[in-house]
């Protein structure tokens, strides 16, 4: 089962465009969204979590890419992705590392 996102932000770069040869092209962007919460002494706390987004698509139409500018508010629906990989620590030692942050993998951007 796979955990779904639905979540809007904002930009926090432009939105970065990679073509293949065959044609496909995966846009690549980051937004950042903010809780705000009172602590133990009364004070405002902001929280700026940030999401690394995908979008996996065929055809890239390059007027909605332009508006998917540093600062542009987008709401998103996804999947969670985590990515683990191996680390040298010594010559004869590795630890298997899970990121702290989470990529989503965008379903749409609405």
């Amino acid at each position: 089962m796979e955990a779904k996102v639905f979540t809007s932000g904002n930009l926090g770069n432009d939105a970065k465009v990679i073509n293949f040869e065959n044609g496909n092209a995966v846009i690549t962007f980051s937004i950042a969204t903010n809780n705000y919460f009172t602590n133990r002494d009364g004070e405002q706390i902001q929280l700026t979590t940030w999401h690394d987004c995908k979008k996996f698509v065929k055809n890239v139409n390059e007027k909605f890419i332009e508006k998917l500018t540093k600062g542009a508010t987008v709401t998103i629906l996804g999947t969670l992705s985590y990515d683990e990989f191996e680390k040298e620590v010594t010559k004869t030692k590795s630890v298997k590392i899970r990121k702290a942050y989470i990529d989503v993998k965008v379903i749409e951007i609405l």
